[in-house]
């Protein structure tokens, strides 16, 4: 009896020693088989929250006993003139990260596009220096957080600078290209984001082997690369240079439309039915510029883009330049209705040497007038049609021409009489009592240049000597019309107003409007 029990616990002893023998030899054949599977995963590098930044913690579950995983999801971008960034007309662009960035360009520009204005520290910070900094280093903080719901939901609640983070887009698998995860986007929305963020050709290539361009924007380095027989990939890099040391408010606001709109050559009037198209740059020649109601549709010009854009070109009128011989131009320069035709001079399409005669009679001038007075205010310059660019300055410049002393003396003064005013609009202090003013003057009395920090400073400076006005009233003023224009001496507010959007003409860069001609429907964006 007592060998038979001895016998049925040795034999129990042995089953379990075999399944435990057995259950360590399956434990690491799982563990062998989980870190081949990690090593053969072809989003093993990038399924990390070093990529993915917060969209790491945005990613679905997916059991353990699967063996392959799936690929890593990203969010659904879509962008144009009619519907905005994702929805949002209004954008809050700060060029430091409002959230953890990734290394993936998509991640990087949405955790500088926010749809509402980032908050720091979870109220207004009483020193805007250490609140940059610490934004920074908020920034490199990555969450630890699985679920992706609740960590959003803590890190705004921390009061973390977050303003949305984009947490409602849809999310689709990410595409793999070499070594990234990308999304998928239209052309038209990288165009849109392009022009968002001020961007402006560097390079362009297109041979045999196929199509490259990079684009310098005020947020950071746009590449383009679609090689013969590939998919085209897009990058986005942000700028090194900005830290620490930015002296700027944290955040800026940005119309989508608007910046569609200037990109197609389109200024409209939000109080009427003004909206006016212009035509492109033309050879060397003389021209008539002419008003066609409705006859944008009719244009090479930038109607393809508008439309593309969610745009409807047959509401828009048209300025079109039509050549003139010898003749013709000297009999229109003779006296027309009591009142002689104007002569402008611009660049022409090849050099950019000014050889381009353009003869505007008084219709065309009342209309150049008006799309002066109805030029969309902004706080950045703009990516720009340049055939808008060129004939409204070569129109206005004579008169900003006179103003612009006394437009410099004002800005300069109203930094010095309100320093607490920029500063508590997240200017920092030592650059408003030091440099603020002294900028503004030099930027506004160069005439010239591509600065978007500069523009930037000079509408904000406007914007406080204006008061209490709201962007309508920006848009749309009344003095390029008035019938004294020429004869102006005291700049009252309307005049300040109208000759700072002629400013930001002046700083803002040509973009190419024809640039989906080189691009695919759709492309990756890495």
């Amino acid at each position: 009896m007592g060998d038979a029990s001895g016998m049925d616990t040795a034999n129990l002893v042995a089953a379990w020693l075999s399944f435990g023998v057995t259950a360590v030899g399956l434990g690491g054949l799982i563990s062998q088989a989980s870190a081949i599977n990690d090593q053969l995963d072809p989003y093993h590098a990038t399924r990390t929250a070093e990529y993915l930044g917060i969209w790491f913690q945005r990613q679905p579950g997916f059991p353990w006993w699967r063996i392959a995983k799936p690929p890593p999801h990203g969010p659904v971008i879509a962008a144009k003139m009619a519907g905005g960034f994702c929805g949002t007309d209004a954008l809050h662009i700060a060029r430091i990260p409002v959230v953890p960035p990734g290394k993936a360009g998509w991640s990087i520009l949405l955790a500088m596009f926010n749809q509402e204005k980032p908050v720091l520290g979870g109220g207004v910070a009483s020193d805007s220096a250490a609140a940059e900094k610490g934004a920074a280093a908020r920034a490199r903080v990555q969450a630890k957080s699985t679920d992706s719901d609740r960590s959003d939901v803590a890190w705004s609640a921390a009061g973390k600078g977050v303003a949305g983070s984009w947490i409602h887009l849809e999310r689709r698998a990410l595409k793999r290209h070499q070594s990234h995860a990308c999304i998928v986007i239209s052309r038209t929305t990288l165009i849109t984001m392009l022009v968002t963020t001020n961007g402006r050709p560097v390079f362009q290539y297109s041979d045999a082997t196929g199509f490259r361009a990079g684009y310098a924007s005020y947020c950071g380095q746009w590449y383009i690369t679609w090689p013969i027989g590939q998919e085209a990939i897009v990058k986005f890099a942000a700028h090194d240079s900005i830290g620490s040391t930015e002296v700027l408010p944290r955040s800026f606001v940005q119309r989508v439309d608007r910046c569609g709109q200037m990109a197609s050559g389109v200024v409209s009037a939000a109080s009427s039915s003004f909206a006016v198209g212009f035509c492109g740059r033309k050879p060397a020649g003389t021209y008539r510029l002419e008003h066609a109601v409705k006859g944008f549709q009719n244009a090479h010009s930038g109607r393809h883009l508008y439309n593309m854009m969610g745009g409807q070109a047959f509401q828009v009128d048209f300025l079109s330049a039509r050549a003139v011989d010898d003749d013709d131009a000297a009999a229109a320069a003779e006296e027309e209705d009591g009142t002689r035709t104007r002569t402008l001079h611009l660049p022409c399409k090849a050099t950019g040497a000014r050889t381009v005669r353009l003869l505007v009679a008084p219709h065309e001038a009342r209309v150049l007038a008006q799309a002066l007075d109805s030029l969309p205010w902004t706080a950045l310059s703009w990516s720009l049609h340049r055939g808008l660019r060129d004939v409204l300055l070569a129109y206005g410049g004579g008169i900003m021409g006179a103003h612009r002393a006394s437009l410099a003396a004002l800005l300069r003064a109203t930094v010095a009489a309100r320093p607490e005013v920029f500063r508590a609009r997240g200017w920092d202090a030592a650059f408003v009592r030091d440099n603020m003013g002294a900028m503004a003057a030099a930027a506004v009395l160069a005439g010239t240049g591509n600065s978007g920090d500069a523009v930037r400073v000079v509408a904000d400076i406007v914007q406080v000597y204006v008061g209490d006005w709201d962007v309508a009233r920006l848009d749309e003023v009344m003095f390029w019309r008035r019938a004294d224009v020429s004869e102006v001496k005291e700049l009252d507010a309307q005049a300040v107003v109208a000759l700072t959007k002629m400013f930001v003409l002046e700083w803002s860069q040509e973009f190419d409007y024809q640039l989906y001609h080189h691009l695919p429907i759709n492309l990756y964006f890495g």
